[in-house]
């Protein structure tokens, strides 16, 4: 249970964001993230990645609170699971319309072996098993000219689905979205917050710090009170994803530059609020 001297929620994409592009490490951003457990603010992860994945990381990291996966598709806190994606049927034969009508070879994550998601993604085996474990999101491995994307997208809207570019993918996944699943998550939080204070405080709402680095995080980003993109690692000059009130383009890619842009907004947050007693008990 959360401890009454926080309202800040945290909803961070993995992949080039929080972990680097290229070594999936989180250490430069450990300053920041031994500051959230300190302070008690819970930290979500958003990803494309399944279930079966950010459980396995957060075994091993103990990082999260909270977990939105597949784009949005999944939602689990304190255990429970809710899925709002699509069915895998509807998946699978949206995919093979698609695989028809386009000029290029289509494979996806449930359709290859580990291993070859392992040599797409440079993940080792044991962590290819997980992300080919899909509930309502497909990967796409192709090598699509823009008139491919565009039949395959078209194929998708008819079948009530939608196919999103991340950091590396095209996925084809359901009309559900990073921002969606992350209202979807502060009610939650919020309800375990409610049961968790006195009445007092119980007009209480989270502020909420969105981080991530691409076009499939602008539903995340656009639905928080404080934005945050990523710079790309191996990107050009950064161009801002979107208009936002609150946006904060990281000095830096990856995690390094995670924990500057969060510790920078907490400082914020903090002085603006350095005489309530919500954030500091």
């Amino acid at each position: 249970m959360m401890p009454q001297s926080c309202a800040i929620a945290i909803f961070t994409d993995l992949d080039g964001t929080l972990l680097d592009h290229d070594t999936y490490s989180w250490t430069d951003a450990r300053p920041a993230l031994d500051r959230l457990k300190q302070l008690s603010i819970p930290l979500i992860a958003v990803s494309s990645k399944t279930l079966a994945e950010l459980e396995h990381i957060n075994r091993d990291s103990g990082l999260f609170d909270g977990l939105i996966g597949e784009n949005g598709g999944i939602v689990a806190l304190n255990g429970n699971v809710e899925q709002y994606g699509p069915s895998t049927e509807t998946i699978d034969r949206t995919r093979e319309k698609i695989k028809s009508a386009v000029a290029v070879p289509v494979q996806s994550f449930r359709t290859v072996s580990p291993e070859v998601i392992a040599a797409e993604t440079g993940l080792p085996l044991e962590d290819a098993i997980r992300a080919g474990q899909r509930h309502c999101s497909d990967p796409l491995i192709w090598q699509p000219a823009a008139k491919d994307i565009a039949v395959a997208r078209d194929i998708a809207e008819k079948s009530g689905l939608t196919l999103i570019k991340g950091g590396r993918f095209h996925t084809l996944c359901g009309p559900s979205n990073k921002g969606q699943a992350m209202r979807r998550m502060v009610e939650r939080l919020t309800v375990t917050w409610l049961e968790d204070i006195s009445s007092g405080l119980s007009r209480q709402r989270f502020t909420t710090i969105a981080l991530g680095d691409s076009p499939n995080d602008i539903p995340m980003l656009a639905e928080a009170d404080y934005a945050v993109q990523i710079p790309s690692k191996h990107g050009k000059r950064t161009l801002p994803l979107l208009d936002h009130s609150n946006l904060f383009i990281a000095p830096e890619p990856g995690p390094a530059g995670w924990n500057e842009a969060v510790n920078e907004i907490l400082d914020q947050i903090i002085n603006t609020n350095k005489n309530s007693e919500v954030l500091h008990g």
